[in-house]
């Protein structure tokens, strides 16, 4: 029987039409959902690495008292963050999305490590607060074009930085998640994935968010009918956003039962549980609230 939990937390999604201070808005729009969630927070950025088309970052968390592990990826560490005495975050890259798999899975079978992130994107997340967390990693300093944030206030599940959002997943290359709510019919949806051959790492339900939609990109679908989609598989109070290299989109549940929230102009598309989020860029909008059963979709100019 597997245990799934339901969150309140605070979630954010922002894409710029040109390069821009994309962490600081991040930063701040996830600072003003702290009220939301004081476990841990996270953040996917898109574009702010220099990486050549073949090459992609994967993000490891190590005890560092595991030789077997570090001698499993030794060759392909690139730098490390000490977080800790205990706690290591190593730098691997990879040559193509096939050996970013193959990374992810010899890593998932060893103990004492964890993949926080992997793809063309960085995947940042840790205990505390938003702040505690930028002044840590240095995230407002980052330029990009596009990304995700979230506060988490976790009623039952694990407190870590592993679960802390956003979740990925390996089947299809950069796509991440951040919920609130919950998926109530996740078990069926997972055992379905699992059929199929999806592996998962955790029990939350946002896990399964991110399955389904990238399950859906697998075989061709768009991000806006694999977003249908989900809204017809879907029961529970929920929103969620979520990430490609392409773009971003929010889906609001059929009985909008969780706030999603948008604010776009020419130059920007930004989306949010509450609009105290959204009110760092405009004090007056205009804002629109999404309807039960709507999502909306935002695609970069590249």
């Amino acid at each position: 029987m597997f245990n799934y939990y339901s969150n309140m937390c605070g979630i954010v999604g922002c894409v710029f039409r040109h390069m821009n201070c994309l962490g600081e808005s991040l930063v701040s729009m996830a600072d003003a959902l702290q009220h939301r969630g004081r476990d841990s927070a996270g953040f996917a950025i898109y574009g702010s690495l220099n990486l050549l088309e073949n090459e992609y970052l994967i993000s490891v968390e190590v005890l560092n008292k595991n030789t077997d592990v570090h001698r499993a990826i030794a060759a392909e560490i690139k730098s490390h963050t000490v977080l800790s005495p205990e706690i290591h975050i190593y730098k691997i890259f990879a040559s193509s999305f096939e050996h970013v798999q193959t990374i992810v899975k010899n890593i998932n079978s060893l103990d004492g490590v964890k993949v926080l992130g992997a793809g063309k994107f960085e995947m940042i997340k840790d205990l505390g607060l938003v702040n505690e967390i930028d002044s840590r990693f240095k995230i407002s300093g980052r330029l990009g074009t596009h990304g995700l944030a979230h506060v988490r206030f976790s009623t039952e599940s694990v407190i870590d930085r592993f679960h802390a959002h956003p979740f990925q997943s390996h089947v299809y290359p950069d796509i991440t998640v951040v919920h609130n709510g919950q998926i109530t019919n996740c078990i069926k949806l997972r055992r379905r994935l699992e059929a199929i051959g999806h592996d998962f790492s955790t029990d939350n339900d946002t896990e399964v968010i991110v399955h389904y939609v990238a399950d859906k990109l697998f075989h061709g679908y768009t991000l806006d009918e694999a977003l249908s989609e989900s809204l017809r598989d879907m029961d529970g109070p929920f929103t969620y956003i979520i990430a490609t290299d392409s773009g971003i989109g929010i889906v609001k549940d059929n009985l909008a039962l969780r706030p999603g929230i948008i604010y776009e102009t020419k130059d920007m598309f930004c989306a949010a549980s509450e609009k105290v989020a959204l009110e760092r860029f405009s004090r007056d909008g205009p804002f629109e609230v999404l309807s039960n059963g709507e999502y909306r979709t935002f695609e970069v100019k590249k």
